[in-house]
């Protein structure tokens, strides 16, 4: 905001409402559109992307599990035909979570743990049910697996802290996305209306501030387009008030508070030379006082 020049078209007319700046407005569309886009990814990913993709992990477990329970076989006749499914998987789930429910023979415990690993995996995408974990051969079913993964490459496992992690940017990215649409609201519902003739600018509220209620007009974060209008303490309603005014937000405001000051206090190179003689009286003073 280092150029202070004043368009004076937008002083000389009357405006019942000054409108939103559009840029900021697009600024601000724009910024709220991209952040609700990292929400919507986020969202595909926890409702779609990554329970298909964890379901075809536990398909792939599945496959890993039958082969080793078809190797227990050999260990224990009969354990692949009629210990392949898996009745009440909840409660299997449990068991084998405890580390003292091992098997001591090295292919029956090789079976528990595929199994394990299916289980967890079945559980993490919410397919843990007997529609899941039983069925009539496991003969047929392991071919069945074994011809869709033969070309296929293995999926990258699904643990339930990436699901967490994709709904929580869901609902971050949203909720910033819902303020900022408030915000904007907000902005738009606050009425700057201008009467040139008299220089009188009716901010948010209905209070007006003519030139004459202008005790300063201090421009500390211009730079951050905030202005603080010092209200004289004659005023009838804001007397001795400051009010900070965004002049970002909407168009004109800018233009008319420069009008003001300048009508108020004279213009920026008045100012200048005011000072600079000020500044000159101050060395004579010092020079003479030597």
């Amino acid at each position: 905001m280092a150029d202070q020049s004043i368009d004076r078209e937008a002083v000389a007319t009357d405006c019942p409402r000054a409108p939103l700046n559009k840029r900021w407005t697009v600024k601000l569309s724009v910024i709220m559109i991209i952040v609700f886009g990292f929400g919507a990814y986020g969202y595909y990913d926890a409702a779609i992307a990554y329970p298909a993709r964890g379901v075809r992990y536990a398909e792939w477990a599945k496959w890993q599990y039958l082969e080793q329970a078809k190797l227990a076989n050999a260990e224990e006749p009969g354990v692949f035909r009629y210990q392949s499914s898996v009745t009440n998987p909840g409660e299997e789930l449990t068991r084998l979570r405890d580390p003292s429910s091992q098997s001591s023979r090295p292919l029956r415990a090789s079976m528990m743990a595929s199994r394990l690993v299916w289980l967890e995996a079945l559980h993490v995408v919410g397919h843990l049910s007997e529609e899941h974990t039983v069925f009539e051969s496991p003969q047929e079913e392991l071919s069945r697996l074994e011809a869709d993964w033969q070309t296929s490459s293995v999926p990258k496992p699904l643990h339930a802290f990436d699901l967490i992690v994709q709904w929580l940017i869901m609902g971050v990215c949203w909720t910033i996305a819902l303020v900022m649409a408030i915000h904007m609201l907000r902005v738009r519902a606050k009425k700057y209306s201008w009467v040139a003739d008299s220089m009188t600018l009716t901010i948010p509220g209905g209070q007006s501030i003519t030139p004459e209620d202008l005790e300063e007009v201090d421009k500390r974060k211009w730079d951050k387009f905030i202005v603080f209008l010092k209200i004289k303490s004659d005023h009838a309603t804001l007397a001795g008030q400051e009010i900070a005014v965004d002049t970002y937000q909407h168009q004109f405001v800018e233009d008319w508070i420069l009008a003001m000051e300048e009508q108020a206090f004279g213009s920026q190179e008045d100012q200048d030379e005011q000072h600079e003689h000020d500044h000159a009286d101050d060395e004579d003073s010092t020079t003479t006082e030597s």
